[in-house]
């Protein structure tokens, strides 16, 4: 078995160990799953793993507690749902995310500029963790997103974004080209973009044409995508979209999802909350983040609040106004800042709540 070192993304043919065994991460194409792949995932978390699947800040999703005695059974079902990669190197370069209520011009342009990316190999040599971003405005946007390139389909061209900076616009007809020349260090001489593209955020419930849901944390229960998969299916939609807020996209109109556990109220506590897995789930974790955001979130502090397991804070990279960080079985607090800044004070797990 590859196992994947840690502080790269796992992948399903590169999965990575854990504190509750394997995790498998699933890229969907272009940024969606049909109802029948994301039926089979669930099947294939109830079935193979713990059933607890992860929705990641990449709009990717993680299937948990896998054991490298199911590896080969894991690979024969992604294989018959299509999403199977034919090597890891190609697994690891489709690292793409799309808006999830994107047009149809931009599918398309996400479609051209993953199948060029499969096929360049030299896209292997690029950092593990090298990002792409294609979107094209609209209330969900995710252009505020971090990627290493990024292209932006406007009126007049594809805009093109490197390492954070617009350089300027390009002709669609060579947008992917001159974005995988760039990736290796070809910066365009290309026209001004006039006006910085803006970005949208999560919206939850009924949208135009959609309805968007989230789980507590990122975390979905197997039972409870397999519960989705069947409100979408009887309100006849044909996809579930990802995104990068931990959240899932329906293209029709749903009802009932709040009997799944599911969150469609933008204002809900809990979205205030970023956290990790913790302990015991994460080998590098010593604390119960979970079950402290949970507290944290019933609290009437109004601001944005990130628990993370260790010093690594994955769960979240920006800055929040409440940094809780594990380390030996307390918390290292930092108001805010990120997982990466000084801390302030420790304090004990029993003593989050009165420190708010």
């Amino acid at each position: 078995m590859n196992v994947m070192v840690k502080g790269w993304c796992p992948g399903a043919l590169r999965p990575m160990e854990s504190g509750d065994g394997l995790l498998a991460r699933v890229r969907p194409w272009c940024g969606a799953f049909t109802l029948d792949q994301a039926r089979g995932l669930a099947d294939i978390a109830a079935g193979l793993g713990n059933g607890h699947i992860d929705l990641t800040r990449r709009a990717n999703l993680q299937i948990r507690g896998l054991s490298e005695k199911s590896l080969p059974a894991l690979h024969d079902a992604l294989d018959r749902l299509s999403l199977l990669d034919p090597d890891a190197e190609t697994e690891a370069a489709r690292n793409v995310m799309i808006a999830p209520l994107a047009t149809i011009e931009v599918r398309a342009l996400a479609s051209e500029l993953t199948r060029a990316i499969v096929a360049d190999r030299r896209v292997a040599a690029l950092p593990a963790k090298f990002g792409w971003l294609v979107d094209g405005g609209g209330p969900l946007s995710i252009v505020g997103e971090r990627a290493d390139v990024a292209l932006f389909v406007t009126v007049d061209g594809v805009a093109l974004r490197l390492d954070g900076e617009w350089v300027g616009v390009a002709a669609r007809n060579r947008a992917v080209a001159l974005a995988l020349e760039a990736a290796f260090g070809t910066r365009p001489a290309l026209p001004k973009l006039d006006v910085v593209p803006s970005p949208g955020r999560r919206m939850l419930g009924p949208l135009p044409g959609a309805y968007g849901v989230a789980a507590p944390f990122g975390r979905l229960e197997a039972s409870q995508l397999q519960g989705l998969v069947a409100l979408a299916t009887k309100a006849g939609a044909s996809e579930i979209y990802l995104s990068p807020w931990r959240s899932l996209f329906i293209d029709a109109s749903l009802e009932d999802v709040e009997a799944l556990g599911l969150i469609i109220d933008d204002e809900a506590p809990l979205l205030r909350v970023d956290a990790c897995p913790g302990a015991p789930a994460c080998r590098s974790a010593s604390v119960d983040t979970r079950g402290d955001a949970l507290r944290l979130a019933a609290m009437p502090f109004a601001g944005s609040i990130h628990v993370s397991g260790c010093a690594k804070g994955c769960a979240r990279s920006t800055p929040a106004d409440l940094v809780l960080i594990g380390d030996g079985g307390r918390y290292g607090v930092i108001h805010n800042g990120t997982a990466r800044d000084a801390v302030e004070r420790t304090i004990e797990p029993a003593e989050v709540s009165a420190n708010v």
